[in-house]
C-alpha cells in the first residue's frame, strides 16, 4: 500500500505536467515569444568591393515577416528599417567605407514577436584608389601585349602561308 503523501505528490507532479501539457498545445507562441531570436549572417564580415549579403532565419516556427534594422552604433541607439518582409535575404550595396550593424526580429504567425538576434556587424573598407588605378593599368598593358601578339601572329602565318 503506497502511504497517501506519496500518492499526493505523484498526482500533483502529473497535474503540473498535464497543465504545462495543455498550455503548450494550446498557446504554442508563449513557448516562442522572446525565448528565441532568428540569426543573421553576413558574407563577407569585411566587404572591400562595396557589396555583401545578408541572411537570416527562425527556423521551427511559423513566421509571418522579419524585421531588419540597421545602426552606425552597436547599441541601436538610432536604429534604421532596412527591411520588413518574408523574404530571409538581401544583397547591400553602394555603401561606403564604414562599419555597419544588423539585427533581425520576427514577427510569428500567431502575433507575437522574437527577440532580437545578435548584432551582426559588417565593414566596408573599399580598395585604395591608388591600388585600382594600378591594376587597371596593368590590364591594359596585358591587352595591348595580347593584341600585339595576335597581329604579330597572324602577320608571321601570312608571310608563311604566302612563301611557301
Amino acid at each position: 500500500m503506497i502511504p497517501s503523501s506519496l500518492q499526493h505528490r505523484s498526482i500533483c507532479r502529473h497535474a503540473r505536467t498535464l497543465w504545462l501539457l495543455v498550455l503548450v498545445v494550446s498557446f504554442p507562441g508563449v513557448l516562442h515569444a522572446g525565448s528565441h531570436a532568428p540569426e543573421i549572417s553576413a558574407s563577407p564580415d569585411l566587404a572591400r568591393a562595396g557589396y555583401f549579403h545578408l541572411r537570416w532565419a527562425l527556423n521551427d516556427v511559423d513566421v509571418d515577416h522579419y524585421t531588419v534594422e540597421e545602426a552606425a552604433d552597436p547599441d541601436f541607439t538610432d536604429p534604421a528599417v532596412l527591411y520588413e518582409g518574408a523574404d530571409r535575404a538581401t544583397v547591400i550595396s553602394g555603401r561606403s567605407d564604414g562599419t555597419f550593424h544588423f539585427r533581425v526580429r520576427a514577427s510569428l504567425a500567431d502575433g507575437s514577436e522574437s527577440g532580437w538576434s545578435d548584432t551582426q556587424t559588417v565593414e566596408v573598407a573599399h580598395h585604395p584608389l591608388a591600388q585600382a588605378i594600378g591594376l587597371f593599368i596593368l590590364g591594359g598593358l596585358v591587352f595591348l601585349a595580347t593584341t600585339g601578339l595576335i597581329v604579330a601572329g597572324t602577320s608571321a602565318g601570312r608571310r608563311a602561308a604566302g612563301g611557301a
